[in-house]
């Protein structure tokens, strides 16, 4: 571990505290349930960079798609993704996006990004300091979350792809349900972290829980 991460908490991850009190009790057990199998599956998620975009929505959608591989959308409750999935652009108001990638990515992708915006009006800040993202899965995972939230998170309505702005537990989240039965990322601001971990994982205990690697 280097100076600078060492020094940094943000680099620490959101869910350190509840993670090592959960390896604490063994890391591979089942919580809740039968004890024998568990119907959802808890991974913080790592390394994800968050950018916000806003811009006009319609003119420049040509002009992003070349940027991100991927066009913008602009319906509510809808997502983009590029063709390796590594990009995503998450709409959550008109105008407004979180585009995500993988850290390691981010630098280019924010350079190219902010050359595209030269000339436009529109803003893009990088705001993955401020979110926590937890990854909800696994056969009882629309139960869990359906407990804390007012939308209708049925796979038949909330389909593959779909994301909202919402609130979960009176927590403002960004729900975002991958393909491919990835199961559903949840966006919240880190100081809110444990007060998401706590919910889940009490609202998961009736199907049995498991944490993700």
């Amino acid at each position: 571990m280097d100076e600078m991460t060492a020094s940094n908490p943000v680099a620490e991850s959101a869910f350190a505290a509840a993670l090592k009190e959960h390896a604490a009790g063994g890391a591979a057990r089942i919580v809740g349930g039968d004890g024998s199998t568990a119907r959802v599956v808890l991974t913080p998620v790592e390394g994800r960079a968050v950018l916000n975009l806003r811009t006009v929505p319609k003119p420049v959608r040509d002009t992003f798609a070349v940027v991100l591989g991927l066009k913008l959308p602009t319906v509510a409750w809808l997502s983009a993704a590029d063709a390796d999935g590594r990009v995503h652009a998450l709409w959550t108001g008109p105008g407004d996006w979180l585009i995500t990638c993988a850290e390691s990515a981010r630098p280019e992708l924010e350079t190219r990004l902010r050359g595209a915006l030269e000339g436009m009006t529109g803003a893009l800040t990088d705001v993955g300091h401020g979110f926590a993202v937890l990854n909800v899965s696994g056969p009882a995972a629309v139960d869990v979350l359906a407990q804390g939230c007012g939308i209708d998170l049925d796979t038949s309505v909330f389909t593959e792809g779909a994301c909202a702005m919402t609130a979960l537990a009176r927590m403002r989240v960004v729900i975002h349900r991958l393909p491919r039965g990835g199961g559903y990322d949840v966006y919240v601001a880190r100081s809110f972290a444990d007060s998401l971990w706590h919910f889940v994982t009490v609202a998961a205990m009736e199907f049995g829980y498991r944490v993700g690697g």
